[in-house]
């Protein structure tokens, strides 16, 4: 689970450093990054809600199992996560592309 939140943590940090970064004053040198965080920007967001949303019920009640003694049930299956890592991996790799083509 841990490696899991780290990695979309990462990520979404990431991501909202260079849409600061895009933003900023050398903003008109990014020609291949702008157009793809403009396009990103609307899946990994919902992607980030999405995830919350499933895992925020669960840490609600995730002091209340404490209390009881009960176990927790990770919400995820295992394909659930290997597809969202595949997702967040994707649009790594674009975002990590487009940076690397601007510097050229």
């Amino acid at each position: 689970m841990n490696d899991f939140m780290n990695s979309i943590t990462a990520l979404q940090t990431a991501f909202q450093q260079v849409t600061n970064l895009a933003k900023g004053p050398g903003a008109s040198k990014l020609i291949a990054l702008k157009p793809l965080l403009e396009s990103s920007s609307l899946e990994l967001e919902k992607e980030f809600n999405r995830i919350l949303q499933i895992l925020q019920p669960g840490l609600r009640q995730k002091t209340k199992k404490k209390l009881l003694g009960q176990s927790l049930k990770w919400p995820f299956q295992k394909a659930d996560v290997e597809q969202i890592l595949q997702l967040l991996e994707r649009h790594k790799s674009a975002l990590t592309f487009a940076m690397n083509s601007d510097q050229m």
